[in-house]
């Protein structure tokens, strides 16, 4: 087999993995950059940056964060590309609801993420925005999955209290 041949075939390897992470992806970039066009450009970017780098890919790991890690730092890459890191949503970044007491709340929750450390933020996005699993988390973030649990349950405490706070 041609290294062509092995090239597509990761290629479409990665296709298959990738398709199903993109809504979350989009979602979690979404919540990091606040603008959906900035977001779709972190996704589609956090793409081919895999794409390139599939061959690096360890297959004992978790595919999820493995890719995610790449996405995270597209992401901050864009934040600091745009000169600005905004601290409040954007009207545009709030999902469309019928009700604007869902909108308020979707505001009340992106302000308190705000307010948390950006460790306690960073990992209520992968989780919540990103889907990820403990396992996964700690793939992206590079740490211990006892680590992981433990800035989860921290991040969680963290962001009621600010909630309550608001309340």
């Amino acid at each position: 087999m041609s290294d062509t041949e092995r090239e597509h075939l990761d290629a479409d390897r990665y296709g298959q993995l990738l398709t199903p992470l993109l809504r979350q992806a989009a979602g979690y970039a979404r919540s990091i950059l606040w603008n959906r066009a900035d977001a779709e450009d972190a996704v589609q970017q956090a793409a081919l940056k895999g794409l390139k780098r599939i061959g690096t890919f360890d297959a004992t790991r978790s595919f999820k964060g493995w890719w995610f890690a790449i996405l995270r730092n597209c992401c901050i890459d864009a934040s600091r590309l745009a000169g600005r890191h905004q601290t409040a949503p954007s009207t545009e970044a709030v999902p469309q609801s019928d009700s604007t007491a869902a909108s308020g709340r979707w505001e009340a929750l992106a302000e308190a993420m705000e307010r948390l450390s950006p460790d306690h933020r960073e990992i209520l996005r992968l989780r919540y925005f990103g889907g990820l699993s403990y396992r996964e988390l700690a793939g992206a973030l590079h740490i211990p999955e006892g680590t992981i649990m433990s800035r989860l349950y921290h991040a969680r405490k963290a962001l009621a209290a600010q909630i309550t706070v608001e309340e």
